[in-house]
């Protein structure tokens, strides 16, 4: 008999552990496809959200890799299940795509206004732009889906920044539309005068860490919400935030209602 059951005991164990082991094993990798931005996720491996990841992640043993690759190839990779996830995902695009979604947002992607001074003393918000002609780049479509939906304003839609930024300078539209990073970035490259030219803040979009539809999402999910909400509360996000020169940083806009948030003028 003590024979026949261990025979038994040895047949069964490793159907067990079989059946087990899908639902205990965690990767040791978390595999991000993404564009390259600068100062977020930079082809070297050194950015905002890359050096976020590897503080959330590492001490749970998971390694972060990545591959860079365009925005729409890198939803499909994660889409796929060929990448883990794809970060500053919106929360419509990622239903639209099949994505899964933390409670945590990444990041917070502001959108700013850049005006000359002498034509609005008086800033009041999106209101002020009543009547008045901007510019933005292709594609952003800044006329639909946000604050500035049927407002009375006349827009041009351009390819580059610099084209942009000439309009501006020589009066043609009012004002310039563009991510805040994008912004400040082209302000400090061109030592744009200050004096001169204002940029105000208009709106924040909560941005997120999207992931592959499977199984294994789940605990990666689990550790970054828990990872984010400890950071926001021990001001390692902030710290990290003015570490790679991202300005506007409101820790309350996290735990906001709601996709968009709205922030006051600096």
């Amino acid at each position: 008999m003590a024979i026949r059951f261990s025979f038994r005991f040895f047949i069964t164990l490793p159907a067990l552990l079989l059946a087990v082991w899908p639902c205990q094993v965690i990767s040791s990798t978390i595999h991000i496809a993404t564009p390259e931005w600068q100062g977020q996720t930079a082809k070297d491996g050194s950015g905002l959200f890359f050096d976020l990841l590897r503080r959330m992640y590492e001490p749970h043993g998971i390694e972060l890799s990545f591959e860079i690759a365009s925005w729409n190839r890198s939803i499909q990779l994660v889409r796929d299940g060929h990448a883990d996830a794809i970060p500053t995902v919106w929360r419509d695009d990622a239903e639209e795509a099949g994505l899964r979604l933390p409670r945590m947002p990444l990041y917070i992607e502001y959108t700013s206004v850049v005006f000359k001074r002498d034509r609005f003393p008086e800033w009041k918000g999106s209101d002020s732009l009543r009547g008045r002609s901007a510019v933005w780049i292709n594609g952003y479509n800044y006329h639909r889906d946000t604050p500035l939906e049927g407002l009375p304003l006349s827009w041009t839609e351009v390819a580059k920044p610099e084209t942009m930024w000439r309009m501006l300078a020589a009066d043609r539209v009012d004002v310039l539309i563009d991510a805040r990073m994008d912004v400040e970035k082209y302000m400090n490259k061109h030592l744009v005068d200050t004096v001169v030219f204002k940029m105000v803040p208009l709106w924040g979009h909560k941005a997120y860490l999207g992931f592959s539809d499977r199984p294994s999402s789940e605990k990666l999910m689990e550790i970054f919400d828990e990872s984010m909400a400890a950071m926001l509360a021990s001001g390692e996000l902030a710290t990290l935030h003015e570490k790679w020169g991202m300005k506007g940083f409101d820790p309350f806009a996290w735990e906001a209602d709601g996709e968009m948030v709205f922030g006051k003028e600096e």
